[in-house]
């Protein structure tokens, strides 16, 4: 029997929301407060918001830092959410100390440029890349809207192979999703936007545990 979704508590995160909609989509899912917590996950997933340094903090001194890193270079899926999947990177230029992320994504994060209120907060279209065959979009519509909230962002041309999805703010070309391996990261909030974040969380969900949905990086 597959083991249940696991949601990492670090202090820093909505875990509730998260939480809550695995729970309506009838998915075993608990918390892990410890990294021990964690074993036996079909799936980890982090979800992320506020500053880049204190997450990243918040990991370390918890002790999920080198456990995620080690599960992100091994095969248990893991699903970064916003600062959860900005943390996936290299590093941001949110840091002040120049503070590094796990790194499975290459590329540091950027301050949303030119005139576009910041942050980045509301619906926005998001298009899977050409030719991108996976599970993830099943039963949405060809261009789905999702909701962002975010001041950094990753350039699509920092770890092209990476990116599975993008959308447009202004100027910026960004990120919207990212998968390498078991990781995947969406810089949108799946679970605040709607029926379609609910679609795109069963098919995740769906994938690990059932392998129904088809591969995320395919």
């Amino acid at each position: 029997m597959p083991g249940p979704l696991v949601v990492v508590d670090y202090g820093v995160n909505n875990l509730g929301s998260v939480y809550n909609a695995f729970d309506k989509l009838n998915y075993p899912v608990r918390l892990a407060a410890h990294p021990a917590d964690l074993k036996g996950a079909s799936a980890i997933i982090l979800p992320g918001v506020g500053s880049f340094d204190r997450a990243r903090e918040a990991l370390m001194q918890g002790g999920f830092f080198p456990v995620l890193t080690d599960m992100v270079l091994g095969e248990t899926p893991l699903l970064g959410i916003c600062l959860g999947m900005q943390l996936m990177c290299e590093g941001s230029e949110e840091s002040r100390e120049g503070i590094p992320g796990i790194g499975a994504v290459s590329g540091s994060l950027r301050r949303l440029r030119g005139s576009v209120k910041v942050p980045h907060m509301g619906w926005n279209r998001v298009r899977p890349r050409d030719g991108y065959g996976g599970g993830l979009f099943a039963g949405m519509p060809a261009a789905p809207y999702f909701y962002f909230v975010h001041s950094y962002y990753l350039d699509p041309s920092e770890d092209p192979g990476a990116v599975l999805a993008t959308c447009q703010y202004g100027d910026n070309e960004i990120a919207a999703v990212v998968g390498r391996g078991p990781l995947l990261g969406t810089q949108f909030h799946p679970e605040k936007s709607g029926t379609v974040g609910l679609t795109f969380l069963n098919n995740f969900a769906r994938t690990v545990m059932h392998g129904e949905a088809g591969r995320w990086w395919a």
